[in-house]
């Protein structure tokens, strides 16, 4: 096939807040109704404090979406001063400047958007759910039970939309670890709703035990190996650093960092060694840490000194990471692809970060010629699809019809950017 069939294993979706309701009960509506605006407030008080006014105006151009996702510091100032009910009302106007892009929640919007940019399937992660659920978790300070109404809510709606275009989105399932055996309920629930991209694994675990404590965790371990769901981390919790000059930079230099951390966790406590079939998938935390992180790790258990680490476990750190792990390599960059090999070819999985402007869409192309100009057909192919349909279960058939259909051209991606 001379087109290549493309997968990307970090997307974003995510529905206005009104969206979520036929999917929570109706004693929690009011509750989530209080979240959303005071999450909208915080926003509102930073707005202008993360991307450049200007670099967003060029992507809204570019992506021809020019309501949703504006980020206007005055229409900011007057939100944030406005009454509970006009800002609600600015929160479900999918004109206002903080709904979301139109793609992030309409399927047909969704799918034309991602074949335009050649991308026949997608692995979905939360945009924003009611109460924080998804990315942000635990950095907000949510009763139980509404953070577990807000993980559901979003974990249904998700799945309906995935059935709007079947086997072509693999939705990412969101979880709270408050009650484990609630966590491993939620995973069945979401196996069974058809969430085939497996499970968000909360960054922060709050006030309970981080994931070296293996008892605890055990059944939420073995559920997933049991239904083959994966377990992800994806860059974007961070402690929240207050309203300080400095605080953006400092989330912007260490939100990789804590997405990066169970990794450790799950090494030393024995779960890569217990639960040998689990697969781990770091998404949009880069690539080339785990390369020096394993440097690190393997110069340590072979120190005599520290030969107690190593109790228990018959691979070394990086053994378990070649036989458990994976990386949802976001707008694989140029200087990224360089470690392809030392890596592992089948560990990479490029992904556009669509809908975020700081991924590829809609300029992918562009931006593979950068990457991928002078990699070899096979590891192309690997590295932008192939590896995603063995670790998610995709149906190839489907895949590879839909790519030979609207996928990109093999000679146009090893087209030299200055040619192009």
């Amino acid at each position: 096939m001379s087109r290549v069939l493309m997968i990307s294993s970090d997307c974003h979706a995510g529905a206005l807040p009104e969206g979520y309701k036929p999917y929570m009960d109706k004693q929690y509506h009011a509750a989530a109704d209080q979240w959303w605006l005071q999450y909208a407030r915080e926003m509102m008080k930073r707005m202008g404090t993360f991307f450049d006014q200007e670099a967003t105006e060029e992507f809204n151009k570019r992506s021809g979406d020019q309501g949703a996702g504006r980020m206007d510091p005055n229409a900011a100032k007057q939100a944030y001063e406005a009454s509970d009910k006009e800002l609600w009302d600015f929160l479900c106007d999918p004109d206002s400047m903080i709904a979301p892009r139109r793609g992030e929640y309409l399927p047909d919007v969704r799918l034309q958007e991602l074949e335009d940019d050649g991308v026949a399937g997608e692995i979905i992660f939360p945009q924003m759910a009611p109460f924080g659920a998804g990315l942000m978790q635990y950095r907000h300070d949510i009763p139980e039970e509404h953070s577990l109404a807000g993980n559901q809510a979003y974990n249904r709606w998700l799945a309906d939309l995935c059935r709007e275009n079947p086997g072509r989105h693999a939705g990412v399932a969101i979880i709270n670890v408050d009650n484990i055996e609630t966590s491993v309920q939620e995973v069945r629930e979401a196996h069974k709703l058809g969430l085939f991209g497996g499970v968000l694994l909360p960054t922060s675990t709050g006030t309970h035990p981080f994931y070296h404590d293996y008892e605890r965790y055990a059944p939420l371990w073995s559920v997933c190996e049991e239904l083959d769901m994966p377990i992800h981390t994806h860059s974007g919790w961070s402690p929240d650093y207050g309203d300080f000059a400095a605080a953006t930079p400092m989330y912007i230099s260490e939100v990789d960092m804590w997405a990066q951390r169970p990794f450790k966790a799950l090494l030393w406590s024995g779960v890569f060694e217990r639960h040998p079939k689990l697969k781990l998938v770091f998404t949009e935390t880069g690539c080339g840490w785990i390369l020096e992180m394993l440097r690190v790790l393997d110069f340590k258990i072979d120190n005599p000194i520290f030969a107690h680490f190593t109790t228990g476990l018959t691979l070394t750190p990086r053994e378990y990471f070649q036989r458990n792990c994976y990386i949802g390599a976001s707008f694989l960059p140029r200087h990224e692809v360089g470690s392809r090999h030392d890596i592992g070819i089948d560990k990479l999985m490029w992904g556009s970060d669509y809908p975020h402007m700081e991924g590829t869409w809609p300029n992918t192309m562009n931006k593979l010629r950068e990457t991928f100009h002078d990699v070899n057909e096979a590891e192309i192919r690997a590295i932008l699809g192939g590896n995603a349909v063995d670790v998610f279960g995709f149906d190839r058939a489907l895949m590879e019809e839909t790519a030979a259909r609207i996928g990109p051209q093999l000679d146009d991606i090893q087209r030299p950017p200055e040619a192009a």
